[in-house]
């Protein structure tokens, strides 16, 4: 009966300090990163050469394959996997898109300014109803999308997966 309740004892200690186990942190190698302050806003780049504008006259939609809200996420999620097992990047040219192959790039055109931007799809979302694509934060600032957190967008598949 002791013995029974020692390794009971045992096992409760062993999963109460199973819960006190950071979140993993996904590097690929080199020295630890200082600690960051917790209210630091994500590094704002002017956007590059990536996005290139378009007379909003001239866009066509007849070669689209999907027209609707793209949103965009970032630090929240910075260092994680994901769906196809890559280390979310927020500075990367990368998409969310709930059933587009992974691995697909497509183009995609911010119906609003003109501006477009090439990107990866590595994993899958958006999760919130009516939207259709979640955009990295880098291809966000590509798009001049930002400060709005949302854009109408048309995809245009421009890679496919072989």
């Amino acid at each position: 009966m002791a013995r029974a309740i020692r390794w009971l004892g045992l096992a409760m200690g062993v999963a109460l300090l199973a819960g006190c186990v950071p979140k993993p942190v996904y590097r690929s190698g080199g020295a630890p990163r200082p600690a960051k302050a917790a209210a630091s806003p994500p590094a704002v780049v002017a956007p590059g050469p990536a996005a290139h504008p378009v007379d909003l006259d001239k866009i066509d939609t007849g070669k689209a394959y999907q027209i609707g809200v793209a949103s965009y996420y970032g630090k929240k999620f910075h260092g994680r996997k994901t769906a196809n097992g890559e280390v979310f990047n927020m500075y990367k040219l990368t998409a969310a898109h709930r059933v587009l192959p992974l691995g697909t790039y497509v183009k995609v055109t911010n119906l609003q300014n003109g501006r477009w931007v090439e990107v990866k799809v590595n994993d899958r979302g958006p999760f919130i109803e009516g939207r259709i694509l979640d955009l990295s934060f880098a291809a966000a600032l590509e798009l001049e999308m930002v400060e709005q957190g949302t854009a109408k967008v048309m995809i245009e598949i421009t890679r496919p997966v072989e």
